[in-house]
């Protein structure tokens, strides 16, 4: 895993030394991503930079690299996990190759296929790659968003890099905050779609490619989307359940390859537990080593669960328990997120990379099952909803939800007043306001007025639904996550926690041949009222066994809203008084919520964590120097 940055001018002229040094320093600002080497390539029209971790051919494979003859050059994050049956084609094609690594089949794959390469791919990556001679360029990112690439258009020219920070130490943007981006991130806790919290600054989506012409405007072109909408006649449940195990492990099989350590991940969930029994079926159990973690709290750690499951297959386990300073992991949480996101978990998803990484490079996990198959609770509360929605008219359910209490303090069967206000709104209405943290009144109710403009916080994630190809109400929601959450939270919590203590993560369950799977199963294969993951359930049985299928997982979480009463409350104090919340922030309002807190009469933990996540990152990053938030 390494991280990218470059320049390409639209007229094909050399970079004078100014732009070659801007660069330069957008590369070195990614250092973390890979501790292993750097390289600066200059050409006309061109400045591409690398930091590399290595992975495979560590000798042979520094970046940014040119073909054999000079013609071609790349710079390249991730992983190709087909390049040997590509490498292969290629040398019957004539090509020539003089490395091991992935990287050079970019370059051949390029010289022959053009754009056409990127559907041949089966990996997760972020690059470009430049035709010298013809002054052609491609930028691509991979399907579902795994890798991360952010493009910057100025009038002289393209920027892109792995991360914002690499802009920020070009001095080609601000670390300024855009109002209405920021409403969005309070809604979902990330900025859902293409755009950024930073005016100009873009991410092209997963899935997308850039083809560039010298003299010529870039063209995007969407080269793969899920199959949701394609559903065919269905297999049987055992025929599917089969395909399964056997697509599970030809991926497990094609995330082996590494000339450095590797493991996995392994919880008490199913997915990281049938990951795992795939590589212990692919590579030898004896020299399988997986990375568990817990914590000291019992009703968190799932250390014992993953203890039997090793000692059954004999494989290595890693232990380790988890132990959060909220003071002391603050400076580190902040110093991954140069640009904010909302999701507290980032928190012990960072802890838990930096445990494994004290035993392996690279590793497997479990990641994908959740959103491919159904295992949310949220698909079903929805499915549940849509049945009582039939029930009584929109205005009696609109009714019993103004009159029903808030109910924080209540137990949580009695919490009740947003589903009974969900039930008197639309589908795609009450599925956003289920998965928004913050709903757009209170978003309103936080911010200053001329914050944003009062753009509506949902106005993207709406575009994105009426988008969506399923036709099936319960695929809807699966389309949706895919789109939106899994890249915009899941995927960007991984990559920026695992890349700060530079150790790659593979996800065999997001391949693109396992999402289009899933994508083509009728729902019912996937969740019913009752129970989420129902294939993976079957599929899995003869591999953990039922009474591992049955286990409740539980939570991979911290007491956030405790310790914002607690041992965070001098840090939200702090906080209040920032410049942040000084110029985006009500202060009636933060003082009430604050006060609500505080008492515990309302849970406002997920406003006051924005409020601190926020200032922590206008400290670091939006000071003096970094541009204004």
């Amino acid at each position: 895993m390494c991280g990218i940055a470059g320049f390409v001018a639209p007229s094909g002229e050399a970079p004078g030394e100014a732009l070659r040094e801007r660069v330069r320093g957008m590369t070195e600002a990614l250092r973390h991503r890979g501790p292993d080497g750097e390289g600066i390539f200059v050409g006309p029209g061109l400045v591409l930079g690398h930091r590399r971790l290595s992975i495979i051919d560590l000798e042979g494979g520094a970046q940014p690299m040119r073909s054999w003859d000079g013609r071609l050059v790349v710079s390249f994050n991730g992983e190709i996990y087909n390049h040997h049956a590509l490498r292969k084609e290629l040398e019957g094609e004539g090509a020539r190759f003089g490395t091991r690594c992935d990287t050079e089949v970019l370059l051949e794959g390029y010289r022959r296929w053009g754009a056409g390469l990127v559907e041949r791919l089966s990996g997760m990556f972020a690059f470009g790659v430049m035709d010298l001679e013809e002054g052609r360029f491609l930028l691509a990112r991979d399907r579902l968003g795994k890798k991360p690439l952010f493009v910057l258009r100025r009038e002289e020219g393209l920027y892109f890099a792995s991360e914002p920070r690499s802009f920020f130490a070009a001095g080609v943007l601000e670390a300024r905050v855009e109002g209405e981006a920021l409403r969005e991130l309070l809604a979902f806790r990330y900025v859902p779609g293409r755009r950024t919290l930073f005016a100009g600054l873009e991410e092209l989506p997963p899935g997308c490619l850039w083809e560039w012409s010298w003299g010529e405007e870039p063209r995007e072109r969407r080269y793969w989307e899920p199959a949701f909408g394609e559903e065919g006649e269905a297999p049987g449940e055992a025929e599917a359940a089969e395909e399964l195990r056997a697509l599970l492990r030809a991926e497990a099989r094609e995330r082996l390859e590494s000339e450095v350590p590797l493991g996995a991940f392994l919880s008490g969930g199913v997915d990281s537990a049938a990951v795992v029994y795939a590589m212990a079926q692919e590579m030898g159990a004896e020299r399988l080593q997986a990375v568990t973690v817990g914590f000291e709290d019992p009703r968190f750690d799932e250390r014992p669960q993953a203890r039997a499951l090793a000692r059954s297959l004999g494989i290595q386990l890693f232990e380790e328990c988890l132990k959060p300073d909220p003071e002391q992991d603050l400076g580190r949480l902040v110093e991954v997120m140069d640009q904010p996101q909302l999701d507290s978990s980032l928190w012990p998803t960072l802890l838990v990379s930096e445990a494994a990484r004290r035993h392996v490079t690279v590793a497997l996990s479990g990641d994908g099952g959740d959103e491919s198959f159904g295992g949310y609770r949220r698909y079903r509360f929805d499915k549940a909803e849509r049945g009582l929605r039939r029930l009584l008219p929109s205005p009696v359910w609109s009714g019993m939800g103004r009159l029903y209490p808030k109910g924080d303090r209540l137990p949580r069967p009695l919490r009740a007043k947003r589903t009974l206000q969900n039930l008197g709104r639309g589908p795609e209405e009450a599925y956003l306001r289920s998965v928004a943290s913050l709903l757009p009144e209170e978003v309103d109710e936080l911010l200053l007025p001329e914050v944003g403009g009062g753009r509506d916080p949902f106005a993207t994630m709406r575009e994105i639904w009426a988008g969506l190809k399923a036709r099936d109400p319960d695929q809807k929601l699966l389309e949706f996550d895919l789109q939106t959450w899994l890249p915009g939270d899941i995927l960007t919590k991984v990559d920026r926690a695992s890349m700060a203590v530079s150790l790659e993560v593979r996800c065999p369950l997001l391949d693109h041949r396992v999402v289009d799977f899933a994508a083509r199963l009728p729902a019912r294969y996937k969740f019913d009222r009752r129970e989420g993951k129902k294939l993976p359930r079957r599929a899995f049985e003869p591999w953990l066994g039922e009474a591992w299928l049955r286990r409740r997982k539980r939570g991979f979480s911290i007491p956030l809203a405790d310790w914002l009463r607690g041992p965070l409350w001098e840090r939200v104090l702090e906080a209040r008084r920032g410049a942040f919340a000084q110029e985006h922030f009500r202060p009636e309002t933060l003082d009430r919520y604050m006060g609500e807190h505080k008492a515990g009469s309302r849970d406002r933990g997920e406003a006051l964590w924005a409020l601190l996540v926020l200032h922590l990152w206008k400290e670091r990053w939006g000071s003096p120097g970094r541009g204004r938030s």
